[in-house]
């Protein structure tokens, strides 16, 4: 009786933040989307969406936050296993996150362009950038400064709660640390993985202030060929910014249930 007068009472306190998402976010996202698929079944011009133009926008997107995530996750799995070993760190890395979490848009594309630029200190140190600010290289390094932080921020908490008796008892049946993370310790830490995994893919695809403040208008991912169809253009086609929009969502909606999927298998074997 008591977890349903609280399952009751949470549902009631949610209950208008939920009205409020329905009235402003969903409802309007769901008429749009419907309208514009409905005139694009009845009137041409909305092929235009399966250009190259668009489609290459598309990969990219994919490609850049997968990269980003898998370059990210294992990242922070190795600061979480030393702050294991040195828990007096943790709450000045968290802090150290944190910070860096948040370091996005413009403030990461005016460092980007301080040390990788044509006058920037990495560049004229070596006499050439080993990254392309605006360019493939030069986005992926960008998201990878705030990707990664943020993948610590959401690992420590679920490393902090692995066994602290596990490496012992491991080292004490011979096995070696890399062993222990290999066969207990990764195995684990799978469903949390998978978890901020997909977390990381979506806060990467749905970017927009840092590719555009790096790249402007040439960075080839969907927020910003989505920005530009709605922001200037007075002949631009109505239809294609909300096919756009769905789009994305659809993307990121099919990351969420796989990554759900996932997971929920893992714990089962777990």
């Amino acid at each position: 009786m008591a977890l349903e007068r609280r399952a009751r009472a949470a549902w009631l306190l949610a209950a208008p933040l939920i009205a409020l998402a329905l009235l402003l976010v969903v409802l309007p996202f769901a008429w749009r989307s419907g309208s514009a698929l409905w005139q694009c079944s009845v009137e041409p011009g909305c092929a235009d969406l399966l250009s190259p133009y668009y489609t290459d926008a598309l990969m990219n997107t994919v490609a850049l936050s997968a990269a980003s995530v898998l370059l990210a996750l294992p990242l922070a799995v190795l600061a979480g296993m030393a702050l294991l070993k040195r828990p007096g760190l943790a709450a000045f890395t968290q802090w150290l996150a944190n910070q860096g979490a948040n370091f996005a848009g413009v403030p990461l594309a005016l460092a980007m362009t301080l040390l990788f630029g044509v006058q920037g200190l990495v560049t004229q140190s070596l006499g050439w950038s080993p990254v392309s600010i605006q360019g493939w290289s030069g986005l992926l390094v960008a998201y990878l400064c705030f990707q990664w932080p943020l993948a610590v921020v959401l690992l420590l908490p679920a490393m902090s709660l692995l066994d602290a008796n596990l490496p012992e008892a491991a080292a004490t049946l011979g096995a070696s640390p890399w062993r222990y993370w290999r066969l207990v310790g990764l195995p684990l830490l799978a469903p949390s993985l998978v978890e901020v995994g997909v977390l990381l893919f979506a806060n990467a695809a749905a970017a927009y202030a840092t590719p555009f403040a790096l790249a402007g208008g040439s960075a080839q991912v969907l927020s910003v060929r989505l920005s530009s169809l709605v922001s200037g253009d007075l002949f631009a086609d109505p239809r294609l910014p909300a096919l756009l929009a769905l789009e994305l969502f659809l993307l990121l909606a099919l990351a969420m249930a796989v990554g759900r999927g996932w997971r929920r298998r893992l714990e089962a074997s777990c």
